[in-house]
Parts: C-alpha cells; sequence; structure tokens
C-alpha cells in the first residue's frame, strides 16, 4: 500500500509490504532459483506482495493526465463510472483526496500532483520487472558460463556458434574461461560452469549427474621449423618421434598431454620432453625456435606461422567431447547447444 496520511512523526509518503501468503509462496519458489535468477525474481516479487494492484495506478494516472474522466474511460477501454469507482476507493484506501471534481473539470490536488510522479516511477520500475521477468523466462537474460582447452576457440563450428549466439542473445553475459578438464568436470558439477569442451580419446569419466557427447575427431599434427627432417615428410608417424626432444603443453593445464604420451607409450615411444609450457604462445615460440617437437590438434594449425611447418600424424584422432548436465539446464545453456549443433548454413540464414 502507498500510504499517504500525515501525522505526528508519520513520513509523507512510505511503501507497506502486507503479508500475502500465495504471493509469498511465489516468491520462495523464485528464491530457489540458481545464480542471477534470484536477482530477477527477486525484483519481480516486489510487485507481488504490493496491496495496491498497478491496475489502480493506471486508471489514476490516465486520469491524471486527461483531467476528463469520459476520455480517459475512452483511452483505458472500460466505462466511465467503473473508472470513478477505482478512483474513489484508490482515495479511500489512501485516505487522501487525489482529484478536485466539479461538474465540468477535474484538477489535480498537491497532493495529487505528488502522488502522480511517485505513480508514474513505480509503473516504469513494474514494467522494467515485467520485461526482465518475461526476457529471462524466454533465456534472453542470465549468464552462460563455458569452459573450453587451448585449441576450442579455433575450431569454426564453435566460434560461428559464440558468434551467432551473441548475435541472437546479446543481453545474456558470456563467460568462457580456460581450463584443464579434470577443473572443468568439477565445475561443471558444481554449476560453476555451464558447458565443457574437453579432448581426449575415450569418453572422459564423469560424475553421474554429467553427460560427454562426442563433438568432434580431429587429427593430430606436429610443428616444427621448416628446416627440420619430418617438415620433408608428408606425413609423419608416432614412431618417427622416437628420441626427438618435444615440448609439451602442461598436463595441469591439459588433458591432452596425458593422453598423447599415454598413447606414444602405447606405441612404443617414449616422449623425449625438452620443455614444458604453461600457455599456448610459449608452447608455439619453443617449437619454432627448435627447441622441439610440438604435437597439436588440426584446429591449432590455423595459428600460420612462417617459423613453423605443421605434418598430419599418420592414424592419430582425438575426440573433442562437450560436456554439460544430464537435466535441469538453464535456458541459456539450452539455447547454446541449440545453436552448437545447427549446420552452418542455417546458422548464416
Amino acid at each position: 500500500m502507498f500510504d499517504c496520511r500525515r501525522g505526528a512523526g508519520a513520513p509523507s509518503a512510505i511503501f507497506v509490504m502486507a503479508p500475502v501468503a500465495s504471493r509469498c509462496c511465489v516468491a520462495a519458489k523464485w528464491a530457489r532459483q540458481p545464480r542471477l535468477s534470484n536477482i530477477v525474481y527477486g525484483m519481480i516479487d516486489i510487485y507481488y506482495v504490493l496491496i495496491m494492484e498497478l491496475r489502480h495506478l493506471r486508471y489514476f494516472v490516465r486520469v491524471a493526465e486527461d483531467l476528463h474522466f469520459a476520455r480517459a474511460a475512452k483511452h483505458l477501454g472500460i466505462s466511465q463510472p467503473p473508472l470513478s469507482q477505482q478512483i474513489r476507493a484508490l482515495e479511500d484506501e489512501l485516505q487522501v483526496r487525489l482529484l478536485d471534481r466539479t461538474s465540468r473539470s477535474v484538477a489535480l490536488t498537491p497532493a495529487g500532483k505528488l502522488f502522480l510522479e511517485a505513480a508514474r516511477a513505480t509503473l516504469r520500475q513494474a514494467e522494467h520487472a515485467m520485461a526482465v521477468a518475461r526476457g529471462a523466462a524466454r533465456g534472453e537474460l542470465g549468464e552462460l558460463a563455458i569452459g573450453f582447452n587451448a585449441s576450442a576457440p579455433f575450431i569454426p563450428e564453435i566460434a560461428r556458434a559464440i558468434a551467432e549466439f551473441r548475435r541472437l542473445y546479446p543481453d545474456v553475459k558470456l563467460v568462457l574461461r580456460e581450463a584443464s578438464g579434470r577443473a572443468q568436470v568439477e565445475d561443471i558439477d558444481d554449476r560453476v560452469l555451464d558447458i565443457g569442451f574437453m579432448r581426449s580419446r575415450a569418453r572422459p569419466v564423469l560424475p553421474r549427474d554429467l553427460v560427454a557427447q562426442p563433438f568432434l575427431r580431429e587429427r593430430l599434427f606436429v610443428g616444427v621449423p621448416p628446416d627440420h627432417p619430418l617438415a620433408a615428410k608428408e606425413t609423419v608417424d608416432l614412431v618417427d618421434l622416437t628420441g626427438e626432444p618435444m615440448v609439451f603443453y602442461s598436463t595441469e593445464r591439459s588433458l591432452f598431454t596425458g593422453e598423447l604420451m599415454a598413447l606414444m607409450r602405447e606405441r612404443g615411444v617414449e616422449p623425449n620432453v625438452a620443455q614444458v609450457a604453461s600457455d599456448v604462445s610459449t608452447l608455439f615460440g619453443l617449437a619454432a625456435a627448435g627447441i622441439g617437437v610440438m604435437v597439436l590438434a588440426e584446429s591449432l594449425c590455423n595459428l600460420q606461422s612462417a617459423a613453423l611447418a605443421y605434418r598430419p600424424l599418420t592414424g592419430v584422432t582425438m575426440m573433442l567431447w562437450l560436456v554439460h548436465h544430464v537435466s535441469d539446464l538453464t535456458l541459456p545453456c539450452r539455447h547454446f547447444l541449440e545453436v552448437l549443433t545447427r549446420p552452418a548454413g542455417a546458422m548464416e540464414a
């Protein structure tokens, strides 16, 4: 209730929240929504528990702007008697006269002028809250957190999906975080991340609430300086790496390195670790400087360099997995998955 009653020591205008059991149950329901939704739905709950209905404010504002009950009723699409009754009921509830009426004119009282400003502000806030609610319900607001490995941003399908998602849902906050496979699994399980991209030969072992979907199988390449003997080959076999100094991405940052070393040992090749890098740019720099041979996923070959030559490894591939919760996905997450699995031609159309 908006209370304009004046008295000794009483404020001139205050909002009074009244307990409404059914609406409080709705508020409690939304309070359980995750992350940004708490704020969104909390804003809307303010309007759920107000005694005064927004309809009364709209009626009053219309009359105050037209200063004519018949015209205001026509604009509102109702007859004049109910409109007059609603305004009178509003004044009775507030115990304040908002309008001075005569047979020929309608004018705002001093209290009515102040109340008009407050009513307009409240309606604007209510409209914004309802727009936020509708946007949230359509998955057009909120946050989407994606975990990825070092090569994921260079995969055209992923880059296109992210660009298309940003175009379709510009008000969704997009959080992209590079993390190791193990860290991604923990963060997805804890709902810090919504989706993760992980590279491994076999399906990752995951908690029961998570699922790994095969997304893309890629060939592996070696990266060496153009004058390196392996650069003279059209293709390279893993056995050709026997005794070769090699540079690797840190196993703490990527599951790929551990998978690659295991694959080499299966083929009878013991990795000769010359240097370990903690970021991709350093890895490429070490390989270009001739410190050691680099093995990389095909998508990273998009990082062209005159100081490196790329040659495919024979019969060696690695799967990129898409990891997310089995159920209870947020709407932004569902929308991204739809965009990600949409054919490229459909995106451009």
